[in-house]
C-alpha cells in the first residue's frame, strides 16, 4: 500500500541515449493505470520534449507539463518547475516522474533531490557505464553535503539480454556508489518507434518489453512510493 504523501521519481543520466525519455513515458504510463485514483504528474525538462508529446494527448488536464531545462542554466524554468514540485509534494498523494535531459546536471540537481528516487537508466557497456559512474558519484557527494539521504538513486540496467543471469561486471562498479538495482529492460529501444498512433503499455502488450515494464513498475512501488527505501535508509 501506498504510503501517505505524494512522491516525486527523477529520470537521470549526464549521458545521452540511455532511454530516459522512454523509461518515463512508459514507467508513467504504467503508475496512470495503477493509480487511477491519483494525480501522475510528469514533468519533462529535456529540451527534445519526447516524453510531453507523447504523454500529453493521453494527460488529464495539468498532468503533463513541458518545462525545458538545458545545459544553460533556465531561471525562470527552474523557478517554475521547483514551485511546481513542491506544491505537488504538500499534496496528500499522488505521483510525479521527472524526464530530464543529457548533459552536466549544472544547478539542475536541486530539482533531483526534492525527489525520494532518482532511476539512472544505463547499458553494461563500458561506454555508457563510466559516465554513469561519474554522474552518480557526484549526487553521492552532494547528498552528503546536504547530509541527504535522498534521492536514493536506482540503477536501471538497459539493453540487457533476455538470457542475462550474472550482473558482475555492474555490481562490481556499482560497489564504488551507494545504489542499488532495479530489474533490468532487455531493451528499451524496441519501443521507440514512436509515431502519431502512440498507444502506451496497450501498443506494447504482448511484448517481453511489456512484462519487464510492469515488473520495474512493481519494484517502484514497492520500494519507492511505499516509503520502504525511506525506511530503510532513515
Amino acid at each position: 500500500m501506498a504510503a501517505r504523501g505524494a512522491k516525486a521519481v527523477f529520470v537521470g543520466n549526464i549521458k545521452g541515449g540511455v532511454g530516459k525519455s522512454t523509461l518515463t513515458v512508459y514507467l508513467t504510463e504504467y503508475l496512470r493505470q495503477r493509480f487511477k485514483r491519483q494525480g501522475i504528474l510528469l514533468l519533462d525538462t529535456d529540451p527534445q520534449g519526447t516524453s510531453f508529446e507523447l504523454l500529453e494527448p493521453r494527460s488529464r488536464s495539468g498532468e503533463a507539463r513541458f518545462l525545458p531545462v538545458g545545459d544553460r542554466y533556465d531561471a525562470v524554468n527552474m523557478t517554475t518547475l521547483d514551485g511546481v514540485l513542491r506544491r505537488f509534494l504538500s499534496q496528500d498523494n499522488g505521483i510525479a516522474i521527472v524526464d530530464s535531459g543529457a548533459g552536466k546536471m549544472g544547478n539542475f540537481w536541486q530539482v533531483g533531490f526534492l525527489c525520494n528516487a532518482l532511476l539512472v537508466p544505463t547499458s553494461m557497456s563500458w561506454t555508457d557505464l563510466r559516465p554513469t559512474l561519474d554522474f552518480i558519484k557526484e549526487i553521492d557527494e552532494r547528498k552528503e553535503d546536504q547530509q541527504s539521504a535522498t534521492p536514493h538513486i536506482i540503477v536501471v540496467p538497459n539493453r540487457v539480454s533476455p538470457n542475462q543471469r550474472h550482473f558482475d561486471l555492474l555490481t562490481s562498479a556499482l560497489q564504488e556508489v551507494n545504489a542499488i538495482l532495479a530489474p533490468p529492460i532487455s531493451e528499451l529501444s524496441a519501443a521507440r518507434n514512436y509515431d502519431k498512433s502512440f498507444d502506451g503499455l496497450e501498443g506494447v502488450r504482448d511484448s517481453r518489453f511489456y512484462h519487464e515494464i510492469v515488473r520495474l513498475g512493481e519494484f517502484i512501488v514497492e520500494y519507492v512510493v511505499s516509503g520502504e527505501l525511506d525506511k530503510i535508509y532513515s
